[in-house]
């Protein structure tokens, strides 16, 4: 979803470093931001009550300065290096599969089974390609694709076929803490997990220095910070 279809207003009045104020644009990583931002969001409109935020949620790329959008919460490597980014976690990957699925196709022991197991693929609504699975092998890092009868855009969709039986999925573990101590899900090639990865907050370099870009970058490695995920501020 690209649009903008949360518009939550604090106030609109302009302020200092600190106390600033404006409207904010802010793109997010749809589960990211369900999980780690919205629920204690309220928090940064109490601390900060001039400022007026304008929230995108979606999994898909868009253009920070083509449209106006100060900056962007996303996850995993980065492709456009002329964005100022700080990395304020990295996030545990798993593969799962339903007790169904494995019962029926066996719990595979290590990569070189894959070939004869099912995948709920992920695939890119811009391209349509299936984003690999990937696994850990003697410390290097090697992609995979697995064959499947059905491929899901959306994060919510991937984890409920996998509960379903249609085939194994990879995604942060965050997202599937709560079915995987259900026993709903179990984790399979723990032995092969892949690199973690990177949470980065980008924005462009000509708003590296608005007080309310700051402030909200700021909060959100505070807030990522106290979710005890693995934290850094670097850029690049």
């Amino acid at each position: 979803m690209r649009g903008y279809g949360l518009d939550l207003r604090c106030a609109q009045s302009r302020g200092s470093y600190a106390n600033p104020g404006g409207k904010l644009r802010i793109d997010m990583h749809g589960t990211l931001g369900r999980h780690f931002v919205l629920p204690v969001l309220d928090q940064f409109c109490t601390r900060y009550p001039n400022i007026e935020l304008q929230i995108g949620m979606g999994d898909g790329l868009v253009d920070l300065v083509a449209e106006s959008i100060d900056c962007a919460l996303r996850v995993g490597e980065l492709r456009d290096s002329s964005m100022v980014a700080r990395r304020p976690a990295s996030l545990e990957q798993v593969t799962c599969a339903s007790p169904a699925y494995l019962e029926q196709h066996g719990e595979p022991r290590g990569v070189d089974e894959l070939a004869r197991h099912r995948a709920v693929n992920f695939f890119s609504p811009q391209t349509g390609k299936h984003y690999p699975f990937e696994f850990n092998i003697a410390g290097e890092s090697r992609e995979f694709h697995i064959d499947g009868t059905v491929s899901v855009n959306n994060a919510d969709v991937y984890k409920l076929c996998c509960q379903s039986g249609f085939g194994l999925i990879q995604l942060p573990r965050y997202g599937v803490a709560q079915v995987l101590a259900t026993g709903e899900l179990r984790e399979v090639l723990a032995a092969y997990r892949p690199n973690p990865s990177i949470v980065s907050v980008l924005y462009p370099h000509h708003r590296q220095l608005s007080p309310r870009v700051r402030v909200f970058v700021d909060w959100l490695v505070t807030i990522f910070a106290a979710a005890r995920l693995d934290a850094s501020s670097s850029q690049v």
